[in-house]
Formats: structure tokens, sequence, C-alpha cells
């Protein structure tokens, strides 16, 4: 297993107020710096394995692959690759 940090996605909340500018079907404001990927690579965790995943929509199938992150607690994460930073040394403690 080898050392890693990586990036979270930060679910999207959303504003009481929704956008009006889109009438007769006016859409829904979301908080700022929600729904995207964390800037940096803060969360430590030990890498086992790549592991592919899929989604389905009404075009079809998707196939992806993830890392599979251990935490210090033991839950796994999954994670995509972009958001994955091997490092040498970890400091788990």
């Amino acid at each position: 297993m080898r050392p890693v940090l990586f990036k979270r996605w930060i679910p999207k909340i959303e504003k009481e107020k929704w956008e009006i500018s889109n009438y007769p079907f006016p859409t829904p404001a979301y908080e700022e710096n929600t729904n995207c990927w964390e800037a940096d690579f803060i969360h430590k965790g030990l890498f086992h394995q790549w592991a592919s995943m899929y989604e389905e929509s009404s075009e079809g199938f998707v196939n992806y692959t993830v890392g599979l992150i251990e935490l210090e607690d033991g839950t796994m994460e999954q994670v995509l690759p972009s958001n994955i930073k091997f490092v040498d040394k970890l400091d788990l403690n």
C-alpha cells in the first residue's frame, strides 16, 4: 500500500432564493464553492488498488476508473485518479 493525499467532492448546497433569470423556468442557486472538487490535496490515506465503476444514464452506461483509498479509521473511499497524489511519506498520526 502506498501513502496518498486526495481531494473530495463538495456536495452542492442550494440557496433558498432561486435564480429567476431563466423565467419561466427558474433554476436553483447554489452556495459558492459547492458542487465542485476541493482545491487542495488535504486528505490522507493509503492507496490499495484501482477499481472499475459504472453509471447508467438515459444515454447508456459509462465506465470509469477509481482508486480505493483506506482512511485512518479503516473506512474506504472511491477517488477519481485525477484527485489522487502519491507521496513518499505520510504521517497518519
